[in-house]
């Protein structure tokens, strides 16, 4: 039992590797929006933007509920734009991006320090080691 704690801190150590980090910006975008000729959005169905001169997209995914793309661009400039559907609609057609504005970014939301975490996680540990162990202790009296 008393190595228990030791192997708990060795496990916790590839935790780090599933993390995922966020950061939220406010740069400008061109929006896009697709829609049917009916009026109904273009919504959830695939696309491929291509900046000029490329074969290879520089963004692929799907339109939001709405039939919306945000693309920011590196730099103004023409893009050519695939999108299509499973039953056959879509669209093939060139645009004009406007650059996105570093200016307008925003700072990300503050993440909590790699150090606080990791005392918080052994304070845990260490808890509820000590409320086992009070259990325990309690029983074989």
């Amino acid at each position: 039992m008393r190595w228990l704690p030791l192997l708990a801190l060795f496990a916790a150590a590839a935790a780090p590797a599933h993390e995922i980090r966020l950061d939220v910006s406010g740069a400008s975008a061109t929006v896009i929006t697709l829609h049917y000729a009916d009026g109904q959005p273009f919504a959830f169905e695939a696309y491929e933007l291509y900046p000029a001169g490329s074969e290879t997209p520089g963004q692929v995914g799907r339109t939001d509920g709405k039939g919306r793309i945000a693309l920011l661009a590196d730099t103004a400039g023409e893009w050519r734009l695939k999108a299509w559907s499973d039953d056959g609609h879509g669209v093939d057609r060139k645009l004009t991006a406007l650059a996105g504005d570093p200016a307008a970014a925003t700072a990300p939301a503050a993440e909590t320090p790699r150090g606080a975490l990791w005392l918080g996680g052994l304070g845990t540990i260490f808890g509820l080691f000590g409320l086992l162990q009070l259990y325990l202790g309690r029983k074989k009296r």
